[in-house]
């Protein structure tokens, strides 16, 4: 009989924030905004790479990240949660996908610094351990 606990793999998960918007950049029309671009540029870039069927692409209404647009959120179950600021639709995406690439290599998804891209080294603002990890001292 199959353990309860058996392993399945992982759906890994990219959080855009579509409602950020650069200094100057109209609220409306929302596809103006470059959290919005930055969605659509990641959407289809992951179509064309190798990483489209191992990463769920969500929009996220607001990541609270205003000071330093654009945010995305990096998830998956048992693993670190990462949450980024300062993307670009223009220059990012080939950043985010090597970072996603890094990600989805790490059993339980912790990057440390030098081995994040360069363009994610400096706008990390936090990440989150895993649920249930009891390994920190009480």
């Amino acid at each position: 009989m199959p353990s309860i606990h058996a392993e399945t793999e992982s759906k890994h998960v990219l959080h855009v924030c579509t409602s950020c918007r650069q200094p100057g950049e109209p609220r409306q029309p929302f596809y103006q905004r470059s959290g919005y671009k930055l969605l659509q540029a990641l959407k289809q870039a992951l179509q064309d790479s190798d990483l489209g069927d191992k990463v769920e692409i969500r929009s996220a209404e607001c990541l609270s990240v205003c000071p330093r647009p654009c945010g995305i959120a990096i998830a998956s179950s048992n693993s670190w949660t990462y949450l980024f600021g300062d993307q670009r639709p223009e220059s990012s995406v080939e950043g985010i996908l090597e970072c996603l690439a890094t990600y989805i290599s790490k059993a339980d998804g912790c990057m440390p610094r030098r081995e994040r891209p360069d363009g994610l080294r400096g706008s990390i603002m936090g990440r989150v351990p895993p649920f249930g990890e009891t390994n920190a001292p009480v």
